[in-house]
């Protein structure tokens, strides 16, 4: 039995038991077994009566059949576990049954054990004293509690519908998960729906986060979405991936300061991994508890379907990224290559791509091994992705071969980061297991008028190749050649 150290007079024998069977003889029997705990026993042969007890008491423990009246034993147990003050109650569920449906309801009904009748002679003692271990019997009175038993069960079975519906609309977010920015604004609109808060967040992770979407329904400053997503705690870095949705509504207040007051964060989560959160702000006057249960609802059930969204994006990264490196791979560069040209093309900005080729790769093979290459070009693109801006783009093109575009830029500026680059990755640090420099040879082209992407990557190849024949190491721009080239034949012949 438990110890009850610190509890004072109280012993294993003021445990109180409510007992609840239509049968007298079951009764009994449960009865008698558990008199030899010296609990202190109360009986109830319905549903009804099991209620009308807890009106005026309060239990440690509930043994009750599953098939009874119109409360059944399900009912019971879930009104129990419904209410906040009789949730830790432990719970037995006997049953008698044989029915597959029975047993399911039983097994699933929130009790903390369920047993067969038939095996409550050998299992029914070391179940309850499982169960009773370390805990310490609960005050007896519970006046908190009103209402008749039918509107008890009501109250419940209405809480259970609206988690059941509420859950069913998250699953349908289903239908969104292809998209990140559209079901982070359907699931903020079906919170929206349920919470009574001004300012809602959803913050995502996983491979295409973090990102935020939020709506708000109070104050928000015109023209400056900044100041808004500040007050909101967004990280300054990460306002770039925030996504708005304003939709001011008067009971919240008006103006454009926002005042999110105390905000409570739930966490969506998948067994052990975090998968990001939902944040409610109350504003002045805070959260509602009813408000904080409803989110705590919503990102439990958001749990599965954000994790099917990183599965989708996980998929759709697998298909547009080189495995070795983590750049996009070829196929992909050349569709955001296109897309660049065409907004150069309408806001009237500079673009310019440069070819990367790592001098002699094929020696570096042949000396190191094909493991030390596969670091090298890791390294490189590490190095790529950390020096470019934000805005631009580093591809694997291909073998030892790396484009990287760069978006609203003049010629002028990309030769000067290009040779930068240049600069920078020959002065990395020694691969592990590598040669102890690595250099690369640069192509630069700029977008000019009538150029498609396929123009505009054959002059970068061009210009490679020249700086490859010229010494290596070294950025040549396409359109400045002062003196005969070899062919491209000859450079191949004379080794990258």
């Amino acid at each position: 039995m438990p110890s009850n150290a610190g509890q004072g007079s109280k012993t294993a024998e003021t445990f109180r038991v409510l007992v609840v069977d239509d049968s007298p003889s079951i009764r009994r029997r449960v009865v008698q077994k558990l008199e030899t705990k010296k609990f202190h026993i109360t009986e109830a042969s319905s549903g009804e009566e099991a209620l009308e007890l807890t009106l005026d008491r309060t239990f440690d423990l509930v043994v009750s059949d599953i098939e009874m009246g119109s409360i059944t034993g399900v009912q019971l147990c879930r009104v129990f576990r419904g209410d906040p003050g009789m949730a830790d109650i432990a719970f037995v569920l006997l049953t008698a049954a044989k029915e597959a449906k029975t047993r399911f309801w039983g097994r699933n009904a929130g009790a903390d054990c369920y047993l067969a009748k038939e095996d409550m002679e050998e299992e029914l003692l070391p179940a309850v004293e499982k169960l009773m271990r370390g805990r310490v019997p609960r005050d007896s009175t519970r006046p908190e509690l009103t209402g008749t038993p039918l509107e008890r069960v009501s109250a419940v079975l209405d809480h259970h519908l609206f988690d059941v519906v509420v859950a069913s609309e998250v699953r349908n977010l289903m239908d969104h998960v292809h998209d990140r920015i559209e079901f982070g604004e359907k699931a903020l609109q079906l919170a929206s729906e349920v919470l009574g808060c001004p300012y809602l967040v959803l913050e995502l992770l996983g491979p295409g986060g973090p990102t935020y979407s939020i709506r708000a329904r109070g104050p928000w400053p015109e023209g400056d979405a900044t100041a808004g997503l500040a007050a909101l705690a967004i990280p300054e870095r990460c306002i770039p991936a925030a996504h708005t949705k304003v939709d001011v509504d008067p009971r919240f207040g008006e103006g454009q300061h926002v005042i999110g007051g105390k905000a409570h964060t739930c966490e969506i989560r998948v067994r052990d991994e975090t998968l990001g959160a939902l944040q409610i702000f109350g504003g002045v006057n805070g959260c509602a508890d009813v408000d904080i249960q409803s989110a705590e609802l919503i990102a439990s059930a958001l749990g599965i379907v954000v994790k099917s969204l990183f599965l989708m994006e996980e998929t759709q990264l697998l298909a547009l990224t080189d495995g070795l490196t983590g750049l996009y791979n070829r196929r992909h560069a050349a569709k955001r290559l296109e897309e660049e040209i065409a907004r150069s093309h309408r806001n009237g900005t500079g673009l310019c791509v440069a070819m990367c080729d790592v001098d002699h790769f094929k020696a570096i093979n042949d000396e190191f091994g094909h493991s030390a290459g596969d670091r090298v070009l890791q390294q490189i693109a590490n190095s790529l992705t950390e020096y470019v801006r934000r805005n631009d783009i580093v591809a694997r093109w291909g073998g030892e071969e790396f484009l990287v575009i760069f978006s609203e830029i003049k010629l002028t500026a990309a030769r000067i980061v290009a040779e930068r680059l240049r600069g920078r990755l020959a002065n990395m640090p020694k691969v592990e297991g590598g040669p102890d420099q690595i250099t690369v040879s640069v192509g630069l082209a700029m977008l000019g008028h009538g150029i498609s992407a396929e123009m505009l990557i054959e002059q970068a190849d061009q210009a490679l190749y020249r700086a490859k024949a010229r010494g290596r190491n070294r950025v040549e721009v396409a359109g400045e050649e002062r003196r005969k080239t070899p062919t491209i034949m000859q450079t191949q012949v004379d080794g990258k």
